[in-house]
């Protein structure tokens, strides 16, 4: 069965941008960057091949982007400056630094209670 024009676009595309992200990000060679692409693509079609998709618009990691991006930025003393900055209000700043700081804490600290469970 030959592949349809959307499908092969589809894959040059995927493959098109995931180049330009290594290039962008892992500052590699033009070369690299382009076999990265075109290997990430033929996974992909491995993969998923045949199979009808719904690709999400992402926005749990966009989300997740700026929630480490106010972290990041965060001082202590800099909650209003945040939340000028990234047009959000002064409340959902403080939220995302409590759950923020609460997930660093769970990372960092093992668990009390469950870690004699494995042993």
């Amino acid at each position: 069965m030959k592949e349809s024009s959307t499908a092969g676009d589809l894959l040059q595309a995927l493959a098109d941008h995931v180049t330009k992200s290594a290039k962008e990000t892992l500052h590699v060679s033009d070369e690299v960057a382009e076999a990265h692409g075109v290997e990430v693509a033929m996974q992909m079609a491995a993969v998923w091949g045949g199979q009808q998709l719904y690709i999400p618009k992402g926005i749990h990691l966009q989300a997740s982007k700026l929630h480490q991006q106010i972290f990041d930025e965060w001082t202590g003393r800099n909650h209003r400056e945040i939340a000028m900055k990234h047009g959000i209000s002064l409340a959902f700043v403080y939220k995302v630094v409590k759950r923020m700081r609460l997930a660093v804490i769970a990372r960092n600290q093992g668990d009390l209670f469950h870690a004699n469970l494995e042993e």
